[in-house]
């Protein structure tokens, strides 16, 4: 007569589950961190009494990277729709991060929300225009 036994999982299955769930998480984080991640530069003249906005996309677990560089003082402020609406009418800006008459910045700062926000740039100098360099770049937080 023969004994038939029933045995839990062997260790070769249970390797063969991890390396699975291992390789889906790879495949799904490589693809989060490669569609949430993009690159803008852009070489820009402004006028006095002109303003340039620019949508940035992303959400609470994403930072920005930016370098400005301009020949006269500039104004740089991130907002968002609210803040964007209020300079459009005049009254100015409320800004999530604000630097005031700089030649150059280099930031590395993390969205405080979701959805997407603007970063305006204003020139501070009635004598002329000015030209600036801008580069934005965006991704995960890694940490």
């Amino acid at each position: 007569m023969s004994t038939i036994m029933l045995r839990p999982p062997t260790l070769r299955k249970l390797e063969a589950l991890g390396f699975s769930a291992v390789i889906v998480v790879i495949i799904l984080l490589g693809t989060a961190v490669w569609g949430a991640s993009y690159r803008f530069h852009e070489d820009l003249t402004l006028n006095p009494g002109e303003y340039y906005v620019y949508k940035i996309k992303g959400h609470s677990w994403s930072t920005v990277y930016l370098s400005i560089e301009s020949t006269k003082p500039v104004t740089v402020c991130i907002t968002d729709g609210t803040g964007i609406a209020m300079l459009k009418s005049g009254e100015g800006s409320l800004c999530f991060l604000k630097a005031e008459r700089i030649r150059n910045l280099e930031r590395l700062w993390r969205f405080p929300k979701n959805g997407p926000l603007y970063l305006v740039l204003l020139p501070d100098s009635d004598d002329g225009p000015v030209r600036v360099s801008l580069t934005v770049e965006s991704g995960l937080v890694p940490w």
